[in-house]
């Protein structure tokens, strides 16, 4: 009798825990499933954010060095004094200004991306 009454209970038990799973669990794992969705997600937007920023670096580094911007900044600053041109040197103001033309053109490559 013993053994009837265990095979009995384990199959309310098994359905008890069917009836939590539809009750609880079911919300419980669609919640789990969609919060790693959202996590894979977000992981590879910002992969794929990472490389159009590398690729939109290199086409402006390709207009810059197309335009001869450096060249002409160059050129502009070698028409100053030569003291004004040693101030600008030791505050390093050519490749700041290198530098800035850079992130606005890899901006509007990103721009023209539509990222």
């Amino acid at each position: 009798m013993s053994t009837f009454l265990d095979l009995v209970n384990s199959f309310v038990d098994f359905q008890q825990q069917v009836d939590d799973f539809r009750s609880t669990g079911i919300y419980q794992f669609f919640t789990k499933w969609f919060a790693e969705f959202i996590k894979w997600w977000m992981v590879g937007w910002y992969k794929a954010k990472l490389q159009a920023m590398i690729f939109s670096w290199d086409i402006a580094q390709e207009i810059l060095s197309t335009l001869n911007i450096s060249d002409q900044i160059n050129s502009a600053f070698s028409l100053l004094d030569s003291r004004v041109i040693q101030v600008i040197s030791f505050f390093r103001i050519p490749e700041a200004i290198n530098i800035v033309l850079s992130a606005y053109t890899t901006r509007f490559v990103l721009n023209f991306l539509g990222l």
